[in-house]
């Protein structure tokens, strides 16, 4: 084999693994703005079942009638929704390869010992309690809001 020929064979052995890495990469940027995606769509979820919650709550108080059974189905729903969100910023974070302290919630590189912001020890925290998802939530108090969510409800049941 001639020199021309190893070169040229070294020089599509290097081609063909940068292609693979960039196509990986792509794959990997995509991947997170679906996931993004997600988030930004579960944590709207929330919000409209807390705006649901809280017209159903101030119906039940307005008209002194008992809406326990709806008021639990969407606390059980608010409780799934959070879970997902904290699921799906995990996964988030995994790709970003970034890990979040427990003390501050800054995200630090996975491969920091400590918080570049608060200087908590980061490689202890990951057995410690699970974060807390902090969500704003807009009070709404209209019997429409809470009528579909009853709809729904008996629609379930049936």
């Amino acid at each position: 084999m001639s020199v021309f020929e190893e070169l040229f064979d070294d020089f599509m052995d290097r081609a063909k693994s940068v292609a693979d890495s960039a196509t990986r990469k792509t794959g990997e940027v995509v991947d997170m703005g679906k996931l993004r995606y997600e988030i930004k769509q579960t944590q709207w979820d929330i919000e409209k079942t807390y705006a649901k919650l809280g017209a159903i709550v101030y119906e039940s108080k307005k008209s002194s009638e008992s809406y326990d059974e709806v008021i639990e189905l969407a606390i059980s729903e608010i409780d799934s929704l959070c879970s997902k969100l904290q699921e799906l910023e995990l996964r988030l974070r995994a790709y970003k390869r970034v890990v979040k302290c427990h003390h501050c919630g800054k995200e630090n590189d996975q491969n920091f010992l400590f918080c570049s912001r608060c200087g908590s020890n980061l490689q202890t925290e990951e057995a410690a309690e699970p974060d807390v998802v902090e969500v704003e939530v807009e009070v709404v108090s209209s019997q429409e809001e809470a009528a579909p969510f009853s709809q729904e409800e008996s629609a379930e049941e049936e």
